[in-house]
């Protein structure tokens, strides 16, 4: 028996395709139908969890980003209440208020929803909270306080935040916590000593 040739090889599959083209238009056969039914079962075997990967990206993503919005608005926030201690409440007109520290922490959280976000200001001796951030900002209570010292240089302020998250992929992710609903918390914190 004489070996075919590689032209010869190559020549009879085109062939031997379109007989197997034709044999499936003129009759079903269950190989022809198998092979069209397993091109969706490739599909919702392998797209459906790529595309709920690639939403679970962008919501990590999103995520992370208002973290660390949060975040920097926290620390930028705390440094801002320490440059306003006891020398702007004693010969300086530089004192800040509640209301003050709520407004700049909305403008320094860009993409925050303040109705989702919760501040905490502390000092030494007295805490206010916000919740939500924009409850407070026509509040006129100085601070840091005069009272007990708060104000004095060298005191520490502490500004504490947490921003509330709905998301539903969280809840196929998981935890020891309960994510049933969607809904993550994200917090962050920023101590400063008072220089000024």
């Amino acid at each position: 028996m004489k070996p075919s040739s590689p032209a010869t090889a190559e020549t009879s599959f085109p062939r031997n395709a379109s007989r197997r083209s034709s044999l499936c238009a003129s009759r079903r056969s269950s190989l022809c139908d198998s092979r069209r039914g397993s091109l969706l079962l490739e599909f919702i075997l392998m797209g459906v969890p790529v595309l709920f990967l690639t939403i679970s990206v962008f919501e990590a993503s999103l995520m992370m980003w208002q973290y660390h919005t949060m975040a920097e608005a926290v620390q930028i926030v705390a440094q801002y209440v320490t440059a306003h201690g006891y020398n702007c409440s004693n010969g300086n007109s530089c004192a800040i208020t509640i209301g003050n520290i709520a407004s700049y922490i909305e403008q320094t959280g860009v993409g925050l929803d303040p109705s989702k976000l919760n501040v905490t200001i502390a000092s030494a001796n007295s805490s206010t909270a916000c919740r939500p951030v924009n409850t407070c900002t026509s509040s006129s209570t100085q601070f840091p306080p005069a009272t007990n010292g708060d104000y004095n240089v060298g005191n520490d302020i502490t500004v504490s935040a947490t921003y509330t998250m709905n998301n539903p992929i969280t809840m196929f992710w998981p935890s020891k916590v309960s994510t049933s609903t969607g809904v993550l918390t994200l917090g962050a914190t920023s101590t400063q000593r008072i220089v000024f």
